[in-house]
């Protein structure tokens, strides 16, 4: 080859040094050209990088034509031994040498092609289409973790396998001390000499067996002798397994994560500078912007992940790489599992889904403002403390939303309200959270009910205003009064008492019969008390009682008392 290169490059240098073509006409009288001297240095650079390359193809494709040789040599070999060889077992595992030998052989053939021709020479061959097996692409994606864990307990396997065979060899040599035990004394009483050879020849087996389980256990124990020495003690074997982690799979670990974070955050950065410079036209989000946000956020996820993973890939860590490609493959199957929840999920997110932002919305209970969807939901209840929930959005999964009524209440308090639960507890609101209201009782006593249990107590809010009705009883002899002026002069008294125990808080007050019942007239005392007045709630039927009993003292009423009539009737 070189008797065709090196006159090629020569000539090639000359038309370099003396660029006239051979059309060109010069002039007799005209100075010849000067040569370029930037062409020729450049050409004869050019012309030394392509003697330089040549020269390492050449060196290349000599080693690999000697190993070509040296496997047709062994090829050769082989087939010689296959033919002299009749044992068929032999003759298998020469056949298997013989064809991962041409497996060999081919491979090598292929790379001296592709070195010599610089070329793409799988477009002229046929190469088998192979089924995709999956079981197969996993196998070869554990392999750097099993080899990691086979690396990892190495030297615990050899020192495992070697007390294994230890205690072989010990039980090996127990049972051949029995057995030259036993033929002992057969070997003593036998009479027949051929009976005598063949227990010497058992014996003798014996003998061997004993003497080579021996040699085993004295190789076996100095081995483990051996490695107990070379073995470091568990902290130090600790440390320098932490340190080599640090230096190699913890570097490449803290890189990776890195590089996630900063793809993720920094595309993150940028999704927030372009909200910020972009101006809001109306309020809300529109679906465009929803839509835009759901993809760029999946487009963030997906580079962050694939920045960690070309880390992985740059850095060689095939451990890492394929511990990370087993966790997402994971991680993707479990989401085919619930794929109609992140349907559902990616819907909401665009406000298309049964909750939907700005509606209503009750959660554990309790009644929500759909603030805001995204991956994570925003509840908002702006009458309890601390009423800002933080969802992701699959919990959400399976709830309906609904418009807000336009005077709907969040919650049927506030804290400060005075109120009457069904239970007849009665109190001051100290406070309501999600999880909880204080009822602070006129003493100050206090209850804590959780906000579930509140609602379902029906609390009447006191402290807008409220009525309460106090009925009375007269005896029939004082029906005559009842009928005329009584009530009146009744109503007046209360009046008196109300105000000044009420003041401006009474807002209406009247007092009627209402009823003529088996043994009473019954009146009825009918207060209407302003919010202000909650606190008295308890205490205006006892001053209407008051005040009706000493008025009735005194005019000398009769208070009627329930009554049992006995009828006796004659035989």
């Amino acid at each position: 080859m070189h008797r065709f290169l090196f006159p090629f490059l020569f000539s090639l240098t000359l038309v370099a040094q003396d660029p006239v073509l051979p059309d060109t006409q010069v002039e007799p009288d005209s100075p010849a050209p000067a040569p370029s001297e930037a062409t020729g240095s450049s050409v004869t650079e050019a012309v030394n990088t392509l003697f330089q390359g040549n020269e390492d193809q050449l060196v290349s494709l000599s080693a690999l034509l000697d190993s070509i040789r040296l496997k047709e040599k062994e090829k050769a070999a082989l087939v010689a031994e296959m033919s002299e060889s009749v044992d068929p077992t032999r003759k298998e595992r020469l056949l298997g040498e013989l064809n991962e030998l041409n497996r060999s052989l081919d491979h090598l053939r292929r790379q001296f092609s592709i070195i010599a021709i610089q070329a793409d020479t799988s477009l002229f061959e046929d190469a088998p289409k192979e089924d995709f097996d999956w079981q197969k692409e996993l196998g070869k994606l554990l392999e750097p973790l099993l080899a990691e864990l086979e690396n990892a307990t190495k030297e615990s396997r050899e020192l495992g396998q070697l007390n294994q065979q230890l205690e072989l060899n010990k039980e090996r040599e127990k049972s051949a001390t029995l057995a030259l035990q036993n033929l002992q004394p057969l070997e003593e009483i036998a009479q027949d000499p051929q009976l005598q050879a063949e227990l010497q020849d058992l014996k003798a087996t014996w003998e061997s067996r004993l003497r080579d389980a021996r040699n085993q256990i004295t190789v076996l124990e100095n081995q483990l002798a051996e490695k107990e020495k070379e073995r470091a003690s568990p902290i130090e074997e600790a440390r320098e397994k932490a340190s080599g982690f640090v230096n190699s799979k913890g570097l490449n670990l803290l890189l990776g994560v890195l590089a996630f974070a900063g793809v993720f955050f920094g595309m993150r950065g940028l999704q927030e500078c372009i909200r910020k410079l972009k101006p809001t036209k109306k309020k809300g989000k529109s679906f465009s912007s929803r839509l835009t946000t759901l993809l760029w956020t999946l487009f963030t996820v997906f580079a962050a992940i694939g920045a960690m993973l070309a880390t992985f890939n740059l850095r060689g860590d095939w451990f890492l790489l394929s511990l990370s490609l087993l966790f997402l493959i994971g991680v993707g199957w479990g989401a085919m599992k619930t794929l109609p929840s992140f349907i559902e999920q990616f819907r909401m997110m665009l406000n298309m889904g049964s909750v939907r932002e700005d509606e209503r919305l009750v959660y554990e209970g309790l009644p929500w403002k759909v603030n805001a969807i995204s991956f994570r939901t925003e509840l908002v209840n702006p009458l309890l403390e601390g009423g800002v929930l933080h969802l992701p959005t699959q919990m959400l999964v399976g709830l309906l939303s609904r418009p807000p009524g336009n005077s709907e209440e969040w919650f049927p308090s506030r804290p400060g309200d005075w109120v009457l639960l069904s239970d007849e507890t009665f109190g001051k609101i100290s406070y309501q959270t999600p999880s909880s209201v204080q009822i602070t009782s006129p003493g100050g006593s206090q209850r804590v009910i959780p906000s579930i249990q509140y609602l379902e107590l029906s609390p009447t809010v006191l402290s807008t205003g409220f009525r309460r009705e106090v009925f009375f009883g007269l005896d029939y002899t004082l029906i005559q009064d009842v009928v005329h002026d009584l009530p009146a002069q009744a109503e007046q008294v209360v009046r008196s008492v109300l105000e000044s125990k009420l003041g401006d808080h009474l807002e209406h007050m009247d007092l009627v019969l209402a009823e003529a019942s088996d043994s009473s007239l019954r009146l009825r005392v009918r207060v209407d008390v302003k919010g202000e007045g909650a606190p008295s709630w308890a205490d205006i039927p006892a001053w209407v009682q008051q005040a009706l009993v000493s008025m009735g003292a005194e005019q000398g009423w009769n208070i009627p008392f329930p009554q049992i009539r006995i009828r006796q009737e004659s035989p």
